[in-house]
This record gives structure tokens, C-alpha cells and sequence, in this order.
């Protein structure tokens, strides 16, 4: 079972098996260096977003387009994975950026990338909790499916809105729940919390209660819901069975945690499937 204390050991291990996967998919281990899921690109996104990977690089540049950043941003990213988002976005408007993780494995990768790149100076990468104070001040904090995992966000947006400079962004895209999922979807919510550590999952309303709580103004909403691929419920139900059974017989701690992240995203598509959750990006800003 993953809980807050084994996030850490869970993301190393799912960080090595993205690089293989990231190789089959796209002939590239590390994709854009990017975590978040891979949505559907619509005709009308700009053409350096088309091509294999379009659908992990459409976040990022959709995101960086609604922030509307000033030049040379100070940006902070809230659960950076391999860095992606910030590597995009330094290649973008420049700036500079801290990524924080909780993975060792996702910090060698982005600080040897940022090295590689020679912008290790304006690109740096911390093993610290999003929940710990922030010491430096930014322009705009960004979280992409990384509050998914925390334990108490009437915490989590308030510490991390004191790091943000008067008419700071806060950017905040993740899977929300429409209503309480324990009560409308108890199958899948049992799933997300013995294999993903979402205990609880926080619905639409947690994340407007923190922001406001946090004294930051929602001046930006989007539903990316349209652009989720679910699979159909029988393939679903198929892939379940195979993936509870092989997550019994195997003891090895690194397929079973392979198979923990498949069968925690399996319970994420259910609850699309059945309108239960919506992919949404909320910005907020810090007024004084």
C-alpha cells in the first residue's frame, strides 16, 4: 500500500520505469522529461506541438501561454518530475526556476539535463517536500498533477502562496473530483488510495477552499476534461484483473510498484469514464 511516507521510494522506482516506457513509446527516454499524462491535441494548437510527443508538450505550452509571465520570470515548480515544464519554459521566455521533487532518481536526471544544457545556473533542482517553507520569492509557483498527493492542501497552497510576490501566479492543473469519491465512486476510491496514496482526493471545491484560504484570487479557469483519453470500461475491467493478479504473485518491490501506478491510473479513467472527475487548470493570483 502507498502512503505519504513511501511517495518518495514510489517515484524513484516509477521514474526508472517512465525512461523504459518513454523508449517503447516515443524512442526517447525521457520524452520532453516530462510526468503528466498525455492528453489529445486539438487542430488548432500550434504547429511545434504536433509531431510524437505533442500531447506531453501541450501542457506546458498551454500553460505558459494562460500565465502570461513577466520577462525574465522567477518561477518555482511544485513536483517538477524530470524538469520538463521548467525546460520548456526557460526555452520559451527565459528566467530563472527552482523544481522540487521528492524523487532522487527525477533530481539526477534534471540537474544532469540542466547541466547538459548549460543552464544549471538559472535551472535548479531541490529534493524537498512542497510542504516544507519556501524561503525565496516568485513570480508564479506551478503544481502539474503533483497535489494529487497531498495529504492536507489547506496547507500545502497556503505555504507554498507565502513564496509568491504581490500579483504572484499560483497555476494549478490536476485531476479534480466532481463530488466526494468515497461516497459516488468507493471502488475507484479505494484503488487511488492503497495505490497511488490519495487519501483523501481532493475534489474541485478543496482546491478553491485552499486558494482561498491562502488569500489568492482564481482569475483563470480551464477544463481540459475533452482532451483525457480514457480507454473503455471493458478494457479496463480486462486490465484490471491482470494487473491485481500479477500485483499478488509478485513480490519484487519494483513491479509491484509498476503495477500500483497501473492500477491506480486504471481507477483514474473509470472515474472519467463515469464524469466523476474533470482535468482542470485553475490560476490564481496573489493581490497586494
Amino acid at each position: 500500500m502507498i502512503t505519504h511516507e513511501t511517495i518518495p521510494d514510489y517515484y524513484d522506482w516509477l521514474s526508472r520505469y517512465v525512461q523504459l516506457a518513454n523508449w517503447l513509446s516515443y524512442g526517447d527516454r525521457f520524452a520532453s522529461f516530462t510526468m503528466h499524462k498525455t492528453l489529445a491535441v486539438p487542430p488548432e494548437a500550434d504547429r511545434k506541438v504536433q509531431g510524437r510527443s505533442a500531447g506531453l508538450e501541450y501542457v506546458n505550452d498551454r500553460l505558459l501561454k494562460a500565465a502570461q509571465l513577466p520577462p525574465t520570470p522567477r518561477v518555482l515548480d511544485a513536483g517538477c518530475g524530470f524538469g520538463g515544464t521548467i525546460f520548456h519554459w526557460h526555452d520559451q521566455v527565459g528566467g530563472a526556476y527552482d523544481g522540487l521533487t521528492l524523487s532522487r532518481v527525477q533530481l539526477q536526471v534534471a540537474r544532469r539535463e540542466a547541466r547538459r544544457r548549460g543552464i544549471d545556473g538559472a535551472c535548479r533542482f531541490h529534493l524537498r517536500s512542497y510542504d516544507a517553507p519556501v524561503a525565496e520569492s516568485y513570480d508564479a509557483v506551478t503544481a502539474i498533477e503533483s497535489m494529487i498527493h497531498a495529504p492536507d492542501l489547506d496547507r500545502t497552497i497556503p505555504n507554498l502562496a507565502e513564496s509568491l510576490r504581490p500579483g504572484g501566479l499560483m497555476l494549478i492543473l490536476d485531476d479534480m473530483a466532481e463530488a466526494e469519491i468515497d461516497v459516488e465512486a468507493p471502488s475507484e476510491a479505494r484503488l487511488l488510495s492503497e495505490h497511488w496514496g490519495c487519501n483523501p482526493y481532493h475534489t474541485q471545491e478543496d482546491y478553491r477552499r485552499a486558494l482561498s484560504l491562502a488569500r489568492l484570487s482564481l482569475i483563470h479557469e480551464e477544463d481540459f476534461t475533452q482532451q483525457v483519453q480514457p480507454r473503455d470500461a471493458a478494457t479496463l475491467d480486462k486490465l484490471e484483473g491482470i494487473y491485481e493478479r500479477l500485483y499478488k504473485a509478485i513480490p519484487l518491490t519494483s513491479v509491484r510498484t509498476v503495477l500500483s501506478a497501473y492500477l491506480g491510473g486504471l481507477a483514474l479513467e473509470r472515474l472519467y469514464l463515469k464524469e466523476k472527475v474533470s482535468y482542470r487548470l485553475f490560476i490564481a493570483r496573489k493581490e497586494g
